[in-house]
């Protein structure tokens, strides 16, 4: 693979993408990742590794440059392979192909991550439910590990027949990149949140595991709904042996409750030795 260098492209002031190629070549759309150990929210807390929901988020900027986020509804599949590490640039890269469109990253000549973005082809159930009486409050930010309280994006649990509710802060979303963007990247990032909570609370796993990001699946909108409802998220419970995977349905919520997506996550809890393993192989 031909790697961009970064010397050729131009500066992009937004959160994720540091450069990006003036122009596709052979209908493959190049940049850079922006990797800024001081960023506020990707880097809430100290890590050894850049996060996996940065690549996320570079991954829909790249896409929303290369006009990918035109559809109201789009398909988002991205599967991480290697930890990204802090010291080397990471290229990623967008190709129009049949089908939908393909995306890797790449660092040192290595994929640590491909995806797979398109058009949400198969219509939703027109499905409404009594709206459920969702919290105002923010979840514990230890229980979603974050550090600081303003990147908390869900709200306190609601249970309601059956099912675990969270309310999506809008205020906590990914800023500084464009709408569309926002809209995709700050669903999934509630959504990893809830996850985490998840994990802890249904999947007993205790407060110190580290919960890697495997890969997640994201089936929604490209807008928010408006002013007047909220988006939610819920999730049906299951057995803890059944918490690697974990299916997230997103909600407009009014004086009802319209489903409007999911989010399919994936991932793996471990403790410190563990980790530790996985890091030097």
């Amino acid at each position: 693979m031909q790697v961009l260098a970064p010397s050729a492209t131009r500066v992009i002031r937004g959160r994720t993408i540091d450069t990006l190629d003036p122009g596709p070549t052979g209908g493959v759309h190049r940049g850079f990742i922006r990797v800024d150990p001081h960023d506020p929210v990707f880097f809430d807390h100290p890590l050894d590794h850049v996060p996996g929901m940065l690549q996320v988020v570079a991954g829909l900027e790249l896409a929303e440059h290369a006009a990918l986020l035109r559809p109201a509804n789009v398909s988002f599949r991205l599967t991480f392979t290697r930890f990204c590490e802090l010291d080397a640039p990471v290229e990623v890269s967008a190709t129009r192909e049949t089908g939908g469109n393909a995306f890797e990253f790449i660092q040192s000549g290595r994929s640590i991550a491909t995806g797979l973005l398109g058009r949400r082809e198969t219509a939703l159930p027109a499905e409404l439910a009594v709206a459920p009486a969702l919290g105002n409050g923010s979840m514990p930010g230890e229980l979603v590990h974050r550090a600081d309280p303003d990147n908390v994006a869900v709200g306190p649990l609601t249970v309601n027949a059956g099912r675990v509710w969270v309310r999506v802060h809008e205020r906590a979303a990914i800023g500084g990149v464009p709408s569309r963007v926002s809209a995709v990247a700050s669903a999934i990032e509630a959504a990893r949140q809830f996850v985490i909570a998840i994990l802890h609370l249904w999947g007993r796993h205790p407060m110190g595991t580290k919960m890697i990001f495997v890969g997640l699946t994201a089936d929604v909108p490209t807008q928010v709904p408006p002013a007047e409802m909220t988006r939610a998220l819920s999730w049906q419970p299951t057995p803890p042996e059944q918490t690697r995977k974990l299916h997230i349905d997103v909600h407009a919520v009014g004086d009802r409750a319209t489903t409007v997506g999911s989010i399919v996550i994936a991932s793996r809890c471990v403790d410190d030795v563990e980790y530790a393993q996985l890091r030097a192989g």
